[in-house]
């Protein structure tokens, strides 16, 4: 069940790519083991929102009981 309305969805696809990328290109110039770790996350975080903005799907949305998706 989608629980996300399509803007939101768009904007999800849209910042979680650019963040994704933006934290790859960090972490291809390296930097300390704190810095490494914390690109990481932020491309986790930037696909984490794409696959969610892409299924329309957002499990923690589902937890809390909140939607943004039209009835």
């Amino acid at each position: 069940m989608k629980n996300l309305g399509t803007t939101e969805r768009l904007l999800r696809v849209l910042l979680g790519g650019a963040l994704a990328i933006w934290a790859l290109w960090l972490l291809l110039g390296g930097g300390t083991l704190l810095q490494v770790l914390l690109y990481i996350a932020l491309i986790a975080l930037g696909v984490d929102f794409v696959v969610t903005g892409a299924r329309g799907h957002c499990p923690l949305y589902k937890w809390l009981g909140w939607s943004t998706a039209r009835p």
